[in-house]
């Protein structure tokens, strides 16, 4: 009888201090190794994880999963961690003990695996490398050359043996060094992610209930592709005989809706409702044959017509056929509406943050990239909040985030048409603009976190003139910490929403977003679904622009900060206890950007939400990495051209967005 065994290992702690910690790993395995095990899922036979073992155990466990096996059991041994080539160019998988300096008595050489799946008599191998920073260069080469050489997957791995897949996160990624330290990515793998998505039934893209090792990769490989172009997954077959299936009971509802026969929309477009009626009833045979796309289609269409035919008579058609085959009606989500932000500001107590995280640099050309960390020794989130990111004003994939109203009436000043005071707002809006709130008003006194809404619908709080300490000791590039005044100015609530942004799309002063998905959501811009998610996929010229069409500019990185911290040096916008899920949107916890306001335990002294978390922020000054070292002790802006603009706060999975900035005169 034919079975099928998954081993399953990852490694996030390392007793060599060379390398990095890392945290997606053992999720990554977790969630896998679910999937692989779940009857309703891949439903495999038998699925061993190991976590953090030593290369003594990993070794013997690998050796033992290829021994005493059958010639048609399927085997899939998957890797997550540091790969590691030595100066001779062999290829070590790094284990828990792993010593860098002696990876041939201490790591586990590819030699080793591919002799363990030779002397295996199965014949249907799969082998998965998600390893980070996978195609590393040798041990102490620091020459540009050596940087991002391929790892040999392609002929490490290949063997003597039949029927052995590999499949590969990248065959060249690099490695970042620091000394003689490894500097590894600690996000959740978008390979791995994509696998266990393409498990769940996104990989079956004919609709036959079956998902094969061609599908899932062709699935990842799009994905990964589309999310972070700089990485393309590998795939390697040797000797293959047949297909190999990792998931074939597939149910309806885990199937992506095939597109329904030309013949059959025009029937149901046909104005005799007669023929309208064979068309439905056509639906129904689908909805019933063995195609599970074509099911599925015509499950959505059925649903449809229930709920909004103009014909009472095909709505109960519809209802019936559905409710028979035990698919329920559900009633119409409702469309999420605008959090009230200036009420929550009032009411709640709102903690103060620390230093915003930042992110890295990206080249000013308009393209898509996804953008490294600066490594520090806390979690990710604190190593996100208390870095710089650096990203090209050109088309970087990022989204808008909260817009801040800034004031810096020394060298910041708006136009005299935008202009504001404490007791007066602007009556001239711009000439195109239509779908705007009543007129805004403004709290009586201008205490820290006053409120006032301004015309694109945004809740802007105030954050007084003072002092405050600006930079962190958690990175190089925001050292000295060191005492700043800044003026008074007004910030953004929230992130800019994509509500908002489509106002100043309509009005024709900003274009489009790049694309208009997310991370899980194909349609996200321009869904009133997402009307008050944060807008995505816009680059620092896109957020400039919005920004003045506003009446308002992107605040100073100084002001961003204290917005973010306030006046006592916070390690996060809400105090200095750790992160959890109810304090924000960070590490992947919700799968995508959550609507904006969503955490407000986790605001900032002034009431500026999702100040940590959910998207990444444009600030004004382009970037230097010596700037701390020289910024002015009053309003310091760097508007000294460069290669990089500068973004803070952090995201879940980095994507960018942006707060705008009002002076106060």
């Amino acid at each position: 009888m034919t079975s099928r065994f998954a081993l399953v290992i990852a490694n996030t702690e390392y007793q060599d201090a060379s390398f990095a910690r890392l945290t997606a790993p053992g999720r990554d395995a977790q969630e896998f190794a679910h999937v692989l095990r779940e009857p309703e899922l891949a439903g495999f036979d038998d699925v061993q994880v190991l976590l953090n073992e030593g290369e003594g155990k990993t070794r013997r466990s690998i050796a033992r999963f290829f021994a005493e096996r059958k010639r048609d059991d399927l085997l899939l041994l998957y890797f997550s961690g540091h790969g590691v080539r030595n100066e001779q160019g062999q290829l070590f998988l790094a284990a828990n003990d792993t010593e860098i300096n002696i990876l041939e008595a201490s790591g586990i050489p590819a030699e080793f695996v591919t002799q363990s799946m030779n002397n295996s008599r199965s014949q249907r191998q799969l082998l998965i490398l998600d390893c980070c920073n996978s195609g590393a260069f040798a041990h102490g080469s620091k020459s540009a050359s050596a940087v991002g050489r391929s790892m040999g997957t392609a002929t490490a791995f290949e063997g003597s043996g039949f029927g052995r897949v590999v499949l590969t996160a990248t065959d060249a990624t690099q490695f970042a060094w620091e000394g003689d330290k490894v500097i590894g990515d600690t996000q959740k793998s978008v390979f791995t992610h994509f696998l266990i998505e393409g498990l769940k039934g996104e990989a079956d893209r004919d609709g036959d209930g079956r998902i094969n090792v061609d599908e899932l990769y062709d699935y990842a490989y799009e994905q990964v592709v589309r999310r972070t172009p700089k990485q393309t997954p590998g795939k390697w077959s040797y000797k293959q005989q047949g297909e190999i299936i990792l998931r074939e009971n597939l149910k309806p509802r885990d199937v992506k809706p095939a597109p329904l026969p030309a013949d059959l929309i025009e029937l149901l477009a046909h104005p005799n409702s007669s023929v309208r009626r064979v068309g439905i009833q056509d639906l129904i045979g689908l909805l019933d044959g063995k195609h599970l796309g074509l099911a599925r289609g015509a499950e959505e269409k059925l649903r449809e017509i229930a709920a909004n035919d103009d014909s009472l008579g095909f709505r109960r058609i519809a209802s019936e056929a559905l409710t028979a085959r035990g698919l329920v009606i559900e009633s119409p989500a409702s469309i999420p509406v605008a959090i009230p932000q200036e009420k929550r500001v009032e009411t709640e107590k709102i903690e103060r943050l620390p230093t915003p995280p930042r992110a890295e640099p990206k080249q000013e050309k308009p393209i898509a990239s996804d953008s490294k960390k600066l490594p520090t020794a806390k979690s990710q989130l604190a190593r996100q909040f208390n870095s710089r990111a650096l990203i090209i004003a050109g088309g970087v994939i990022v989204g808008l985030i909260l817009i801040a109203l800034v004031w810096n009436a020394s060298n910041q000043n708006p136009p005299a048409d935008v202009a504001d005071t404490p007791s007066s707002r602007p009556t001239t809006k711009p000439a195109t603009f239509t779908l705007v709130p009543p007129t805004a008003t403004l709290t009586p006194t201008l205490e820290p976190g006053a409120t006032m809404i301004d015309q694109d619908g945004m809740t802007l709080l105030f954050v007084p003139a003072g002092e405050f300490t600006m930079g962190s000791d958690s990175s190089s590039d925001e050292q000295p910490i060191h005492k700043v005044t800044l003026d008074a100015f007004w910030i953004d609530q929230t992130e800019v929403t994509n509500k908002m942004y489509a106002l100043c799309v309509q009005a024709g002063d900003c274009t489009s977003p790049s694309d208009t998905s997310s991370y899980t959501h194909p349609s996200y811009y321009g869904n009133s679904q997402f009307e008050n998610y944060p807008v995505i996929y816009v680059d620092w010229n896109k957020a400039n622009a919005y920004c003045k069409w506003a009446g308002r500019r992107l605040p100073s990185e100084a002001e961003w900060e204290k917005a973010a911290r306030g006046t006592d040096a916070r390690t996060y916008p809400w105090g200095n206890d750790a992160p959890n899920n109810s304090l924000l949107n960070y590490n992947v916890n919700a799968g995508d950007t959550t609507e904006v306001g969503k955490y407000p335990s986790g605001g900032s002294f002034y009431g500026a939400l999702d100040m940590a978390g959910n998207v990444w922020e444009w600030v004004a000054d382009w970037y230097s990495d010596t700037f701390y070292q020289n910024s002015p002790l009053e309003n310091p802006l760097n508007d000294v051209a460069g290669q990089y603009r500068v973004l803070r706060g952090g995201s879940w999975n980095d994507y960018v967005g942006f707060r705008c900035a009002r002076s106060l005169d």
